[in-house]
C-alpha cells in the first residue's frame, strides 16, 4: 500500500501480509511517515485472514500474532481489505483453517487427476508396474533347522513362515500372483491351485499389510471375520471406514515368541460422514501343536448416537 492510500485507511481495518506466517486483519492505528523514508504502520491485530503455511516437516504452526497485539511494520506489507471483516479473532482462526482445508482438498483432487493421467500413459507404454514396485518387500525363501523362513533381501531380517498371517505374492510364469502359505514351501492361489517353491525363490509382500488393521483382519478366522463384518454392515459401514486400530494381540505376539496363550482387547474406530463408531474386540487365543486351536472373539459396537451391537464367535466354550 502506498503512503497516500494509507492515510485514507487510518483507523480502519487492513490486511497485514506476513508471508508464510499467514496474513492478519488489523486496525491501522497510526502512520509513521518521516520525510525521505519509507512509511511504516502501527497496527492492532483483530483477526486471522490466511492461516500460516505448513512447515517443511509438515507441522501446522499456530498464528504467531494474537488478538490486540500491536506491531510496527513496513508499509509495503499492508494491503487493502476489500470487504467488512465480520469475525472475532477466535472465529477467524477457525474460518482460516477451513479455507486452508478447502484449498488443500482442491489441490488433492487436481493431483489425483494428474496422477491418473500419468498412470494411464504408463499403462499405454506397458510400464505401469513401475508405480508399485516400492510398495513391496522382497524376500528369499530359505531353510533353517528343518523349517521354512523368508529373509528380507535388503535388511537381512528373517521371518518364520509358519502361522504368518500375510498374503504373499509368488511368481507364476511372468506374473506375480497372490498366494497364501500352507506349509513348508507350499503355497495356494485363490483358485485353489497349489505351487511348491524351491529354496532360493523370491516372494514378495505388499507393505500395506503391515498396517495393524489389515494384520488384524488377516489374523481373524473366517467365522470371526464374518461376525465383525455383520456388525459393521448393521451400522451401515465397512472396512473402508476404519480410521484407527490398536492391535494389542499383535503387540503381545511380537513381545513373546514362546507364549501360546493370548487374551486382551483390541480397540477399533470407524467414521462415516455423519457418525463415529468404536469397536471393542475381546479375544482369546490358545495355539496347540497336537490339537485344534482355541479361538474366541467378541465384538462390541457402539455408535456416537448410542446404538450398540454385539457379535461373537468361539471354537469352544469360553469363560466370558
Amino acid at each position: 500500500m502506498d503512503r497516500k492510500t494509507a492515510f485514507k485507511y487510518k483507523g480502519k481495518e487492513v490486511i497485514l501480509d506476513e508471508g508464510n506466517k499467514g496474513s492478519y486483519v488489523a486496525v491501522l492505528e497510526n502512520i509513521l511517515a518521516d520525510p525521505g523514508k519509507p512509511w511504516r504502520a502501527i497496527l492492532r491485530i483483530t483477526g486471522v485472514y490466511d492461516y500460516p503455511d505448513f512447515s517443511e516437516e509438515l507441522e501446522l504452526a499456530p498464528p504467531h500474532l494474537k488478538a490486540n497485539d500491536r506491531i510496527e511494520c513496513p508499509g509495503q506489507r499492508i494491503k487493502v481489505l476489500k470487504h467488512n471483516f465480520i469475525y472475532g479473532y477466535d472465529e477467524s482462526v477457525t474460518k482460516a483453517l477451513k479455507v486452508k482445508w478447502d484449498k488443500i482438498q482442491e489441490l488433492n483432487e487436481n493431483t489425483e487427476i494428474m496422477l491418473s493421467t500419468i498412470q494411464q500413459e504408463l499403462r499405454r507404454l506397458h510400464a505401469e508396474h513401475l508405480l508399485f514396485e516400492e510398495s513391496y518387500v522382497y524376500y528369499e525363501l530359505v531353510e533353517k533347522s528343518g523349517s521354512s523362513y523368508i529373509v528380507d533381501k535388503d535388511k537381512g531380517e528373517i521371518l518364520a513362515l509358519d502361522g504368518c498371517p500375510f498374503e504373499f505374492e509368488v511368481r507364476s510364469g511372468d506374473e506375480w500372483v497372490p498366494a497364501l502359505h500352507l506349509d513348508g514351501t507350499l503355497f495356494e492361489f485363490a483358485d485353489g491351485q497349489q505351487i511348491r517353491l524351491k529354496y532360493g525363490s523370491l516372494i514378495r509382500l505388499n507393505k500395506s499389510q503391515f498396517d495393524p488393521y489389515k494384520i488384524l483382519i488377516n489374523e481373524l478366522e473366517h467365522p470371526s471375520l464374518i461376525a465383525l463384518e455383520r456388525g459393521l454392515q448393521q451400522l451401515g459401514i465397512g472396512h473402508e471406514h476404519s480410521v484407527y486400530c490398536h492391535n494389542s494381540l499383535l503387540l503381545q505376539m511380537m513381545d513373546s515368541f514362546t507364549r501360546d496363550t493370548f487374551s486382551g482387547v483390541n480397540f477399533l474406530s470407524y467414521a462415516s460422514e455423519k457418525k463415529q463408531f468404536v469397536v471393542q474386540h475381546h479375544y482369546e487365543r490358545t495355539y496347540r501343536k497336537n490339537d485344534d486351536d482355541h479361538t474366541y472373539d467378541r465384538f462390541e459396537f457402539t455408535s456416537d448416537s448410542g446404538e450398540r451391537i454385539l457379535t461373537t464367535y468361539t471354537t469352544q466354550f469360553s469363560g466370558e
